[in-house]
């Protein structure tokens, strides 16, 4: 049975975050496995949802990892260091400036990291191609952190592998008895559907091809998967012999509130019995077409 935990959440904002319909996943997910392995963690909303005992999280992006081991370590000092920093534009333009690795330590790092993803423009997470963070000040008043979340996020990730790389690098000891969960940056859709610059090397064609590529070894292997992605046709013939599940789901980056609401697929190689309306028919209608 999966026991939501109603007093933890993401500490940053994440371009294709799932806390909004973590409540429509989590269900679709297998209830018995030892581990959960998920390599394109972001934001953590569906590590942070539900409490498994083991876990293995993932992602490309250094400056985000970092971020994520200095929390674990000592979130303490990193909720100190975002205390002294004002909301200001001149500071914000100033660590903007900096590339990460100018700071010399993963503390400093990571609440730097913190600061200018709830200070920038919609909290738009976004670098160039020489890994400098490149988003606009966002002129918000409001707090950076919740220092309640932000310990209880650090006294989780003491049980949690941390692993910055490649996505399948974080799969080298995953075995039947575990489950992965994939939530790559979308295939493109269009406008901020499209967004796919988190780390210096976008996420392309190329990648999505090898994921799925990765997810039939791992089939070939009675090991169960699932991938969020957009509902394309590419998407659709990438995973035409597994399942797929509709998701209502919502874009709170895009500037037009009309098409924040997207339906978006749930790809698994296993069914998916819930009692929500992504039923077993829906299921397999949409495998069919």
């Amino acid at each position: 049975m999966v026991r939501f935990k109603n007093n933890i959440g993401p500490f940053i904002k994440w371009v294709g975050g799932k806390q909004s319909i973590a409540d429509q996943l989590l269900p679709c997910f297998p209830q018995d496995f030892k581990c959960l392995y998920e390599p394109f963690v972001g934001g953590g909303s569906i590590f942070m949802a539900s409490k498994w005992e083991n876990a293995v999280i993932s992602d490309m992006n250094s400056w985000l990892i970092d971020t994520y081991k200095a929390i674990r370590d000592d979130g303490e000092q990193v909720a100190d260091l975002l205390d002294n920093m004002p909301n200001e534009k001149n500071f914000f333009l100033e660590r903007r400036s900096k590339h990460p690795d100018d700071y010399p330590t993963h503390f400093e790092r990571a609440a730097t990291f913190i600061y200018l993803n709830k200070t920038c423009f919609r909290g738009l997470f976004r670098v160039n191609k020489k890994g400098f963070f490149n988003v606009p000040y966002g002129e918000y008043n409001r707090r950076y952190y919740d220092p309640g979340n932000l310990k209880r996020v650090g006294d989780t990730l003491s049980k949690v592998e941390i692993i910055q790389g490649d996505f399948e690098l974080c799969l080298a000891g995953v075995s039947q008895d575990d489950f992965v969960y994939f939530d790559p940056p979308y295939y493109k859709l269009g406008g901020h559907s499209d967004f796919n610059r988190y780390t210096p090397d976008q996420f392309k064609e190329a990648e999505h091809l090898r994921l799925a590529a990765l997810c039939h070894e791992l089939d070939q292997r009675n090991i169960r998967w699932a991938v969020s992605n957009s509902d394309t046709p590419f998407t659709r013939e990438l995973f035409k012999n597994y399942y797929a599940t509709s998701i209502r789901g919502r874009r709170e980056i895009n500037l037009n509130s009309k098409s924040r609401n997207v339906r978006e697929l749930l790809f698994t190689n296993y069914e998916v019995l819930t009692e929500t309306d992504n039923s077993l028919e829906q299921q397999e209608l949409l495998l069919a077409r």
